[in-house]
């Protein structure tokens, strides 16, 4: 299902189990469309993460903790000010849809005590973040500003009087209802449960849940209210649930059977919100963070990638260089046989058997003079030849470079991206003038450690100037070095002189995944000790040379190389 009212109804129990009693005490705003509140509640920090984003708004207990921006934003120093230390003295859902209303006390700025509600809407692109004065019902400020002019039906605004938003009158909140008012209703309504239109009468209902009804009374054979009650009952005595074949949030008590795919269970439904966003408010924020780079580098590749065919048809031009010569020295050989005003030759070609060539002329000049064209023609073409492997080296070495910038992009966390933004600004990829990007705090990137089956520490590069140190500076001589062979991807080390073919395999796993090849099998990966590596002189960051490498060949596997991944302190 998708977080519709039936996943808040559930959520809400959640929270209030984890959250009731517990006092804030820190604020935090990571992202403009996001707050993270650290709740000490039951002898333990519980951090609750919340976002209004258009399309993967949420709010659930996080085990992620984000770099936030080094000024913070105003809301969340307003959060802070009125809502630091405050108790959450309860939790509740606001009917059966997706709106939570956190009732708080605090203190306002004399130091007396006050009431606050911390109002979450999660509605898709109206979702908003909203701290209300009970008393007055005015409200103090919210994360997303609206004004009458964008909605005339209600203003949110500092100051304004807070309005919910606007109600569906035949709607009916089902948990409102007793179980004799709930049966008597569905009797009075049997053709509009039992159609797509059933969200239009059930509030909180959203698709997947909706399918849900649908499907049991046609293929289990149950009424109206049967359906209903088998989704409430769910809902109150619920089991997380997600399917990986189509990443759907479900119930237990949802199993759909025509959904096929694997299924994975979680302890909470915090959890499972954790995991379903993991990997695309990553994505996003990435995006966010990095701005049009991945689309500037696409564009340059391209460029190359026509500028490699335009060299290829050029090249075959440039091969006839080596005839122009050979016409050039036998004209001059032969020119006192050739009168001048003749348009074409035929003369013995002393470097094919004498065999005959024919050779077009300028009749207005000499044959020496012809002779003395073809000259420069070779000497031209010759030269030609030389530029055109130059700049087809060049530009096969510029687009291995910034096909491994992409795959650092897609692989980035948050930590990575402004590291990969100098390093392309120092190459003149990017322009350095300032960006209207809110800095984040920064914190000194390290490279990603594993540690293989047997106990050994393997080191990943998260970009190429981290590979250069990781593998240039840091590694001893005698470490192992591995690389995808002729694949985009990162440096890793093994910090063995003498590792196991296990733990060799394994650190090839992880090269592998590390790589433009990350989904693909048997992946071909270098492996060579560090002493063989060498870089060039002027050699873009993370290029480097070796000799006397094995090539092993392995297929990646994400569990695993999870399994191996040693978690940074």
């Amino acid at each position: 299902m998708t977080l519709d009212g039936f996943f808040i109804h559930a959520l809400v129990k959640e929270l209030r189990n984890e959250l009731l009693q517990g006092r804030i005490s820190k604020i935090y705003q990571p992202f403009e469309q996001e707050i993270q509140m650290v709740i000490r509640a039951n002898r333990k920090n519980i951090r609750l993460a919340a976002s209004i984003h258009p399309v993967y708004y949420h709010i659930n207990v996080t085990q992620e903790r984000t770099l936030n921006p080094e000024h913070a934003p105003l809301f969340s120093m307003l959060l802070r000010k009125h809502l630091e230390g405050a108790i959450i003295q309860d939790i509740q859902q606001v009917e059966n849809d997706r709106m939570i209303d956190f009732e708080l006390s605090g203190r306002d700025e004399l130091g007396d005590t006050q009431s606050y509600r911390l109002i979450f809407e999660l509605m898709g692109r109206n979702s908003n973040i909203i701290l209300l004065n009970p008393q007055t019902n005015k409200i103090i400020d919210c994360i997303k500003h609206v004004p009458s002019s964008q909605n005339t039906f209600r203003t949110l605004l500092p100051g304004a009087d807070y309005q919910r938003p606007p109600e569906n009158k035949q709607q009916i909140n089902p948990f409102n209802l007793s179980g004799d008012e709930l049966n008597q209703w569905t009797l009075q309504h049997p053709d509009e449960l039992n159609s797509r239109k059933n969200q239009q009468w059930i509030q909180g209902l959203g698709k997947s849940a909706s399918q849900a009804l649908i499907y049991w009374m046609e293929q289990d054979g149950l009424t109206a209210y049967e359906a209903l009650k088998r989704l409430m009952d769910g809902v109150d005595a619920y089991t997380p649930l997600m399917f990986e074949s189509n990443q759907q949030l479900s119930f237990y008590a949802m199993d759909l059977p025509q959904i096929e795919g694997h299924r994975q269970l979680f302890d909470t439904l915090s959890r499972l919100l954790d995991h379903f966003y993991a990997q695309r408010v990553r994505l996003d924020r990435i995006k966010n963070l990095s701005g049009n780079i991945v689309q500037q580098l696409e564009q340059i590749i391209e460029k190359n990638n026509k500028k490699l065919e335009k060299l290829a048809k050029d090249y075959q031009v440039a091969q006839a260089a080596d005839l122009y010569r050979v016409k050039g020295e036998l004209l001059s050989a032969y020119a006192y046989q050739i009168p001048k005003g003749e348009t074409q030759v035929a003369l013995e070609n002393y470097y094919e058997d004498n065999a005959l060539l024919t050779i077009d002329l300028d009749p207005r000049k000499t044959a020496i003079e012809n002779s003395q064209q073809y000259f420069k023609k070779y000497s031209k073409y010759r030269d030609a030849l030389k530029y055109i492997d130059q700049q087809k080296k060049l530009t096969h070495e510029e687009n291995d470079y910034l096909e491994t910038v992409l795959v650092q992009l897609n692989q980035a966390d948050l930590e990575d991206i402004e590291d990969i933004k100098q390093e392309l600004q120092k190459l003149g990829y990017q322009s350095q003038r300032k960006n209207n990007a809110k800095k984040r705090t920064k914190t000194k990137s390290k490279p990603r450690r594993f540690r293989s089956t047997e106990g050994v520490l393997i080191y990943v590069g998260r970009n190429n100037q981290q590979n250069d140190e990781l593998s240039l500076k840091k590694a001893a001589k005698n470490h192992w070095w591995l690389h995808t062979k002729d694949i985009p991807g990162a440096h890793v080390i093994v910090e063995s002189d003498k590792p196991s073919q296990q733990t060799m395999t394994e650190a090839a796993e992880i090269a592998a995944y590390y790589s433009k090849f990350q989904h693909s099998a048997n992946v071909p990966v270098d492996t060579v000790q560090v002493k063989h590596l060498h870089k060039p002189n002027g050699a873009k960051p993370g290029f480097v040379i070796y000799e006397g490498q094995q090539t092993l060949y392995v297929t990646p596997d994400e569990a695993t190389i999870q399994a191996l991944a040693v978690e940074e302190t």
